[in-house]
């Protein structure tokens, strides 16, 4: 019974890690963004946090904006106004994910 609870959580976590790398290998394309806003979140029970970064991007000459969490307490590397780096899949340019400037994308 646990053995059977156990392989199906393994599962989950594989597809999850699988899927995941999935879209972050297709945000192949850049773009320069602005950090709007960051809120940090603190689970009361687990004490984990995560940090919620909200930016703005250019693709195309069109103004777009998204937000990305983060695990944990980020929000020293991601301040307000700071400039950031947007990978984004050139054939869907609402799929995105936000980094520190220069970073390379594909994300790695």
């Amino acid at each position: 019974m646990i053995a059977g609870i156990l392989a199906g959580v393994a599962v989950l976590v594989f597809a999850a890690v699988y899927f995941e790398g999935r879209r972050l290998a297709k945000l192949t394309a850049s773009a320069p963004g602005q950090v709007t806003r960051v809120v940090v979140q603190t689970d009361s029970e687990s004490d984990d946090s995560s940090t919620v970064v909200h930016f703005t991007y250019a693709v195309n000459g069109e103004t777009l904006s998204d937000q990305s969490t983060k695990a944990g307490d980020v929000s020293d590397d991601f301040l307000q106004g700071a400039p950031v780096t947007v990978c984004h899949d050139p054939a869907k340019s609402t799929e995105t994910e936000v980094y520190e400037v220069g970073h390379a994308c594909p994300p790695r």
